[in-house]
Parts: C-alpha cells; structure tokens; sequence
C-alpha cells in the first residue's frame, strides 16, 4: 500500500510540474508574439469566423488572452477590432514557442525526476535484499532457539522482522532470568543455594547494624537422612529433601519470615545450604524465644511422615541457632556458629535444638585440632596397638585377644578413643588408621602364631565406614595374605547397629570370610535395635554382651534375667556368648552360672602391649602353649 501511494505522489508531482511548465512557456510564447518576434506567423479572422471557446481554457492557462477556434484551429487572440481578430493558432504557439524556446527546461525537470527515480529504485533494491539477509538470519536464530512466530500474515518484510525481533528480545529476556536461577537456585529443591543465601545474610546484618536490631539464624540437619539413602536409593533421598524444602517453605510462610527477591520471585530467608542440611534466616526478632519458637514448628514438620508410594518414612531434624550480634557478626561466621549448635544437638541426642553459647565454640576448636592431630598422628605412624585377652570361663584358657588403638599425643598425652575415634569416623580418616589397625593386629597374631599360639584369635573391630567404603571380603583377605596369617586365626567385631543396616553386598561379603575361616563378632549386643527374627540369618559366629548389662545384673534380678536369656539364645543358635566388662569375682561367678563361655575385662588383664603379653603370656606358658596351642590368664586376686 506504501509503494502505491508513493508512486502515486511521484507520478502527481511529475505532471504538476508539466503542466506549470506549459502554462509558463505559453504565455511566454504569446508575449514573443506581442513583441513581433514571429509576425509571420500572425493572421488575422473574422469575427463572424470563429467562435469564444469556454473560459476554462483560460483559466487552466492561466491567460489574459481569448481563445477562439474556427472549424479546424483553435486560436489565442493577439488584437480584437470591430469586425476582424489578430489571432495565432494554438499548435504555433507550442511548436514555435514551447518546443524550442524551453527544451533545456523541459530535459531538466525531465532530469530532475528521472535520476532521484533511479537512485531511488537502485536504494530500494539494495535495502530490500539488506532486509531479506536480516529476515533470513533472524529465521536461523528462531530456528536455533526453537521459537515460533505468532500466527497470521505479515504486510512486509519488514513486519515480519520487528516481530521476529519482538520474539527473540522476550526468548533473551527470559534465558537471563533462568541463567540467573541457575545461577542462585539449587536444582533439586527449588530454594536458593547456599552462596546466594550468604549474600542475602550479608545485606541484611549490615542493615542490622545501623539499626541495631537483633537477628537469628537456624542451621538444620536432617536425623537418619542417611540411611534412607543407603536402604531406598538416592532417588528416594531427594524426594525427602524436596518434601523437606516443601514443608520448611510453609514454616516460613506462616511464622511471617517470607521475603522475596524482586528478580526471581525466590525465597531468600530458607535456603539448602547443600546435602541434608537447610538453614532459615529469622529477621528483627527480640529475644531467643522467637527462634526456639520456629524452631519447634521445624522439628514438628520434619517429624511428621513422608509417604512416597507404599512406604511410609520416619526421619527427624536437629537445629543449631545462632544469633547476630551475640553469637557472630557476619555470615560466614553466624553460620559456622549455628553448625557448631547443630553439632551439639546432635551429640545431646538429636531431634532437639540447642542456641549457640561461647562453651560449644571451645568444642568445635578442639573437634577440628585433634582432626589435623589425627591425620599428622596417622602419617607419622603415632598410634600403638594394645591386646587385651578373652578367657574361658572354664579353664581361664585365651579364646583370643582384641587389638585396641592407642593414642599417646606428643604434648597432651594418652588421648581416650572414645574422643578420638568418633572424629576419625565423622571424617573418614577411620579407613587409613583401619588399614593400620587390621595390618600390625594380624602381623602380630602371625608371629604369636608361629610361637605356637595356633588355637589363639585376633580379634579388631570394624566400623560401619569401614563397611560402607570398603569392598571388605578383598581388604580382609589381602591384608592376611600379606602378613602370613591363617584366616582362622582372625575374629572381626561389627556393632550390632552396623551390622543389621548392612547391605546385601556387605552381609555377603562377610559370608565368604566366614567360609574362609574368619569368625563375625556382634559387638555392644543389646544396645542397639537388634531384631531378634533376623538374628538368625546374620553371617554371626560371637555375641558381645555390653558392659551395661554386667553391671546392672548383680544388683537388678531382671537384668540376671535378660543375660540368661541371651546365653540361652546363644545356645539355641550355636553362638558363643561373650561378657564384656567384667571387673569384679562377683561377676565372674554370676557369668559363669548362666553358662555364658567367655568373659573380657580388668579382672581378668587390662590391654597390653604386645611386649607385655610376650613377657606375661607366652614366656610364663611355654609348655601349656605347645600342648594346647593357647596360653592362660587367671583373673586377678585383687
């Protein structure tokens, strides 16, 4: 319709300027004539000859002149007398005057309109296939981006590229937004991650700080994540963590803690900080109370059920709350303190909060110094070994010794495993001192085994990262083709919560040890949550009985109950019954009434080094130990 038009306009304004050209170049041809300059080509008529022609003429030339025509010419009237006309005829007036006279106007206005024509059609033809290149890339880049234009017929080229642009702009517009989610966002839960959360913590304490309000944070750990993990698979994990995130958004929302970004349109007061672990940032609060407050509602929340399909799931949560400005003043900080608050929650027997005081601080310092002692301890070969022996209740006769870590700190001293152990357990560090532990434990069996203590175990104990991380049948059989030490001379200890959330692979494993000659302990029996229904299917050859259970036996008749219980279940299944802790004769002789086989504990030998043993053992029992293959350890007098 545009190129119409404009062709219209042109087509006009050439005419236009045609025709002021003749009027021009008439009039002055008729004004030559009045001069004389073409007399010759004057005549002159009757009135009674011609006839007046419509005045429009005139006027459409704009003449002061009459126009006349006989039965042939039209004429312009020069001279009227009373009965004849001076007059010239119309085509002289345009062949004569026209023609010659403005020839050069002519071609230049002809000139004038022709080449602005032609450089008008070259430019049009060259923006038309500019505009064709563009709309051809702009068709690559919707295809590229898989983006489709709206329905309907475009009028033009260049139509069809202002909404393809259009398209493209709200394409980018949004690949920015979601490369910035990305970006902030944590993929699975939906919450901002913890590095955007960090950022939000650092804006909203500095303006803590010039308004002097009080903050609180709250550092979340999902209770026996874990091992819905390792019993359902990690498919299973994340719908927990994406019911968690779901169920800590509504706590938010309805405790009024919700805040926004302008952006994304995401929550930045709740946030998975990674793994198990989510945290919640409560804004202008006056005193802990508002914190403990949501903090309940949490572990209300995470208590409740998950179902995901026909299973019904019961995991908890523990809370560490950390203030701003009592606990830390920035956010790195504030959130180290309320993991450590967290960490004690979970020490002080979980699905609990505990606020952050300066006292737990001290902790965590001493958790992460004796982390790094353990690794300098581990590399530099620092840890001894100490045996400690398990007799007949009978004859007093070895059955075998249990290895036990030691730790003697250069600066500190004698160092307890139950401080140390744990920390090598939370940090893995417990597979390289347990490669350690099973190598000096079987490589000093063998040489008391090739002193003649042939009938004599070595018993060490297994944690459950040790079975998690470890292919365990190859590592135990590797370790005793290195040091020369019959399987059969070979006892591992597994506690019972280890032992019963083992998995096929592991409960496999050490039924091929078994049948190689290594014997499975169950250590601590009792404590846990042992399912006695499955107690018979377990690759277990010894039940420990727990110190717990000793102590309380001589002084509470249903505790007596409960070991003749065991020891009768330890008959029933052909399980040896072990007792530990056994300190005093009283409870010797009550071990020894209900049957139980063997006893361990300081009535009978404290741990020893192997030098002792060498002394004690082996030197004082060389006869005994070449008849039986085992030596003797009465209790003691004292």
């Amino acid at each position: 319709m545009t190129k119409i038009s404009k062709l219209i306009f042109t087509f006009v304004s050439f005419f236009l300027m045609l025709y002021v050209l003749v009027v021009i170049s008439f009039n002055q041809g008729l004004q030559a004539i009045h001069s004389n300059n073409f007399h010759h080509k004057i005549i002159d008529v009757n009135n009674s000859d011609v006839v007046n022609v419509n005045a429009s003429w005139e006027k459409f030339l704009f003449l002061e002149n009459d126009i006349v025509k006989s039965e042939q010419y039209y004429f312009a009237v020069l001279n009227r007398a009373e009965s004849s006309l001076s007059v010239i005829k119309i085509k002289d007036v345009f062949s004569e005057m026209i023609m010659f006279s403005n020839i050069p106007l002519l071609l230049m206005v002809l000139l004038a309109y022709a080449i602005p024509f032609y450089i008008r059609s070259k430019s049009q033809k060259k923006n038309s296939a500019s505009l064709d290149f563009i709309r051809s890339e702009t068709d690559k880049l919707l295809a590229n981006f898989n983006i489709d234009l709206p329905q309907g017929k475009q009028a033009n080229t260049l139509s069809q590229i202002s909404i393809a642009l259009n398209e493209l702009n709200k394409h980018v517009k949004e690949h920015n937004i979601q490369t910035q989610l990305s970006i902030y966002q944590d993929k699975l839960t939906g919450l901002i991650d913890r590095h955007a959360y960090l950022e939000h913590l650092e804006s909203q304490l500095q303006k803590a700080e010039q308004t002097g309000c009080k903050q609180a944070l709250l550092f979340i750990d999902l209770d026996g994540f874990k091992q819905v993990n390792d019993s359902f698979g990690h498919s299973f994990g994340d719908e927990i963590l994406i019911q968690v995130a779901e169920r800590l958004t509504t706590v938010v929302r309805n405790n009024g803690l919700s805040k926004l970004s302008e952006s994304f349109a995401l929550e930045l007061n709740l946030s998975r900080l990674g793994g198990d672990e989510f945290s919640i940032f409560i804004d202008n609060i006056e005193d802990n109370l508002r914190a403990v407050e949501v903090s309940k509602n949490v572990l209300q929340e995470i208590e409740r059920d998950f179902v995901l399909g026909n299973k019904v799931i019961k995991i908890g949560a523990s809370i560490g709350i950390a203030t701003y400005p009592d606990s830390a003043s920035n956010p790195n900080a504030l959130l180290q303190m309320a993991d450590v608050a967290m960490y004690r929650a979970k020490t002080d027997g979980r699905g609990i909060f505990r606020v952050y005081s300066p006292e737990m601080g001290s902790k965590i310092r001493r958790y992460h110094y004796l982390l790094e002692e353990i690794r300098l301890a581990i590399a530099s070969q620092n840890f001894t070994l100490s045996f400690q022996p398990i007799v007949n209740v009978d004859d007093c006769s070895i059955d075998y010794f249990e290895s036990l870590v030691r730790w003697n700190h250069p600066v500190e001293g004698p160092i307890s495993p139950a401080e140390f152990i744990p920390i090598a357990e939370d940090s893995n560090l417990i597979i390289e001192l347990g490669n350690w532990i099973l190598f000096e434990a079987c490589r000093q069996m063998s040489a008391w085994h090739n002193a003649g203590m042939n009938k004599v175990r070595m018993s060490v104990n297994i944690s459950g990262v040790q079975l998690k991380y470890l292919p365990i049948y190859d590592w135990v059989m590797d370790t005793l083709t290195k040091t020369g030490l019959p399987p059969s001379a070979l006892l591992l200890e597994i506690t019972e919560s280890c032992l019963f959330h083992a998995s096929e692979k592991i409960i496999q494993d050490l039924e091929n040890l078994r049948k190689e000659g290594v014997l499975i302990a169950i250590d601590d029996f009792g404590t846990g949550f042992s399912s006695l229904s499955t107690l018979a299917n377990l690759p277990v050859d010894v039940i420990k009985i727990d110190k717990l259970f000793i102590d309380q036996a001589t002084i509470n008749p249903k505790y007596e109950k409960i070991l003749n219980s065991i020891s009768g279940l330890g008959k029933t299944l052909n399980l040896k019954v072990v007792a530990e802790g056994v300190e005093v004769a009283s409870q010797f002789e009550l071990i020894k009434n209900l049957g139980i086989h063997c006893v361990q504990g300081y009535l009978i030998s404290r741990p020893e080094s192997s030098y002792d043993v060498g002394n004690k053992v082996i030197k004082n029992n060389l006869n005994h130990i070449a008849l039986t293959g085992t030596g003797v350890c009465s209790p003691s007098k004292s």
